[in-house]
């Protein structure tokens, strides 16, 4: 098992960012804890281009505070949240002198919810990732001094400089010399692309040299993106639509992520709600834990909560269709099973002549209404499995062996104290792959682009992280 992190917690804080730490009781037992890594506040601002250098307009992009983030953070049942304002001309100075301070408010004002400090970075060659600090003593310099050294937009006369892979690489390095590591995460990887498969600014290259460069940074991508109540438009994704909401790369099974975890890379798929003006005053946007949400298994700590984004124990989900998911992989069958298994995110060691494996599942389902007043309901389950060979790497955007192997729907199941349990045989396939799950309150099989104007509340669905297996020699 992994080398648990020692958490820190703020127990108190001043406007200059100064925090004592606590060793946290390691002894706590992990849970679901839901979150959102993608919100704009007032510091998203716009720019007066009729001076020089340009000034910034508050509000311009955002009107919401930090401190309504939070509390909507809280009234939606998250325990987590990163602020992630986009830059421009000299944005550190904001991050610095405003946002941070802002941010220590918040935390002294809601504080059942961790908020980490973060940025929406103008990444060079690669549109927008979240930025998410540790909590610590050190989160205010190493961000402001991050975005101000490698944001494509911090500088105009630097962008052109700025604006290529190798700049991205060398600010990930950055990141990864830091005694406790930040986290990257790709944003609305797809945003730009013109089609199925093709791509714009961002492509499965790049996210993979970005990833390799350092996994425990770059840790992977926005699978289910923001702005689901943009009508006619879940995502906002104008140039070629979302699939039900959810991101190309990670809707189509088989495809870039898929291939991505094809070639053996430990890359996550989040969710965010990039909220920036509430659907309700004319925006396309819910607000934090109103629709999409991050669940990650981990203890109620800060340095917990990175560790879990970190190595995979996470799944996404729309609309509080489910509020846990526990799965667990082992060698044997359900009549011969080992004591050695897996959950999302691990490694399963399985002998060369293992033939099938278990998959023993439990879903907990929604408590009651979600936001929209409504009690879902899960219609299916997926169950997708692939390989994991060098192979792999010469099928372009693509997995050839990936494919839902069961399809799972409600009159397989019993429902009871509001949990669902499942006990699977798998069959081996492959000498090495991974399994993931997901979820739909539809009838539809395969989330395809979007045709017309979608309904987000009723089209729900959840995607789990992998669990993969290795053979062991």
């Amino acid at each position: 098992m992994r080398k648990l992190a020692l958490a820190l917690l703020i127990s108190t804080l001043s406007v200059q960012g100064v925090a004592d730490t606590l060793e946290t009781d390691s002894t706590q037992q992990r849970q679901w804890l839901a979150g959102e890594h993608h919100a704009h506040t007032h510091w998203s601002v716009k720019w007066d281009k009729s001076t020089d250098p340009w000034s910034p307009i508050k509000g311009g992009d955002s009107q919401h505070t930090y401190l309504d983030n939070a509390q909507a953070a809280k009234k939606y049942g998250l325990s987590w949240l990163v602020n992630t304002d986009h830059g421009g001309p000299e944005h550190s100075k904001l991050l610095d002198q405003h946002s941070y301070p802002e941010l220590l408010q918040a935390r002294e004002s809601v504080p059942d919810v961790h908020q980490f400090f973060g940025i929406e970075l103008d990444v060079p060659a690669g549109e927008h990732a979240t930025v998410m600090m540790p909590i610590n003593s050190d989160e205010r310099d190493v961000l402001v001094k991050f975005q101000r050294d490698y944001s494509i937009r911090e500088y105009r006369k630097e962008t052109r400089r700025r604006n290529n892979v190798e700049h991205m690489q060398k600010g990930i390095a950055f990141l990864a010399s830091q005694t406790e590591k930040p986290i990257i995460i790709k944003n609305h990887p797809s945003r730009q692309a013109t089609g199925l498969n093709e791509w714009a600014r961002v492509t499965p290259e790049k996210l993979m040299t970005w990833h390799q460069t350092d996994p425990e940074v770059f840790i992977g991508m926005v699978g289910t993106p923001g702005h689901q109540a943009a009508r006619g438009n879940r995502g906002s994704y104008y140039k070629f639509g979302t699939f039900r909401g959810a991101d190309q790369m990670t809707a189509v099974v088989g495809g870039v992520w898929d291939h991505i975890l094809g070639n053996g890379m430990r890359f996550w798929i989040t969710s965010s709600a990039d909220s920036h003006k509430h659907a309700s005053v004319g925006g396309r946007d819910f607000w934090p834990g109103e629709y999409n949400k991050t669940y990650v298994y981990a203890r109620n700590e800060p340095a917990d909560i990175m560790d879990g984004l970190r190595h995979g124990r996470s799944f996404i989900v729309f609309g509080d269709l489910i509020s846990g998911l526990n799965a667990d992989l082992s060698t044997g069958t359900t009549n011969n099973k080992a004591n050695n298994n897996a959950s999302l995110g691990e490694t399963l060691l399985v002998g060369a002549d293992e033939k099938m494996l278990t998959l023993q599942l439990e879903l907990k389902l929604s408590n009651g209404q979600n936001a929209n007043g409504d009690i879902p309901v899960l219609s299916r389950i997926d169950v997708i499995t692939g390989a994991v060979d060098p192979a792999i790497a010469n099928e372009p955007n693509a997995n050839s062996t990936t494919k839902v192997i069961q399809r799972i729907d409600q009159s397989q199941w019993q429902v009871k104290d509001n949990t669902i349990a499942l006990t699977i045989d798998i069959p081996r396939e492959h000498q090495n792959g991974y399994l993931r799950l997901r979820g739909t309150s539809t009838d539809i099989l395969e989330p395809k682009k979007q045709q017309g104007n979608q309904y987000p509340w009723q089209d729900l669905w959840f995607f789990s992280n992998p669990i993969f297996w290795q053979t062991s020699h």
